[in-house]
């Protein structure tokens, strides 16, 4: 991807583009690491879920494991709908997403208690992703009827 940059002017902040505002980008993208919070990292990929190490480990796995579950809900939701008539799948759609809401309302009611503290979004992870395994199951349910 090619970003052509207006003369004298940074793409992310409207102030000069030189020398002092391209140090100021470079300790920016070195202090904050966005990638080490994604769960792409190729670090990410090295954790051995059956066995982690330490309450970051943990917490990866946990996120790790509901990504994977929402891939295979979208993975169901897409051969179900594939099969339905424009009526069904607008009910459907309709559905899904209000069980969104609802499970991500769910979640956070379930956990409020935990917010603030250290283990909060593991906790939240952990509900999102038993309500999606359950969902998802729902949907395999309707698949087979078809």
């Amino acid at each position: 991807m090619k970003i052509e940059l207006r003369k004298g002017r940074s793409p992310f902040w409207p102030i000069p583009y030189g020398i002092a505002s391209l140090n100021a980008l470079v300790a920016i993208i070195s202090t904050t690491s966005v990638s080490a919070q994604s769960p792409s990292f190729p670090i990410a990929q090295q954790i051995n879920c059956d066995r982690p190490q330490g309450d970051v480990e943990v917490r990866a796995c946990i996120r790790l494991n509901y990504e994977a579950s929402d891939k295979r809900l979208n993975e169901v939701y897409k051969q179900l709908i594939s099969q339905l008539s424009e009526e069904e799948r607008a009910l459907l759609s309709e559905a899904q997403l209000g069980w969104i809401q609802l499970r991500d309302k769910t979640c956070e009611f379930e956990v409020y208690k935990s917010r603030g503290g250290t283990g909060y979004g593991g906790f939240l992870n952990e509900c999102l992703d038993r309500m999606t395994k359950q969902r998802t199951a729902e949907l395999e349910k309707y698949l087979k009827e078809r």
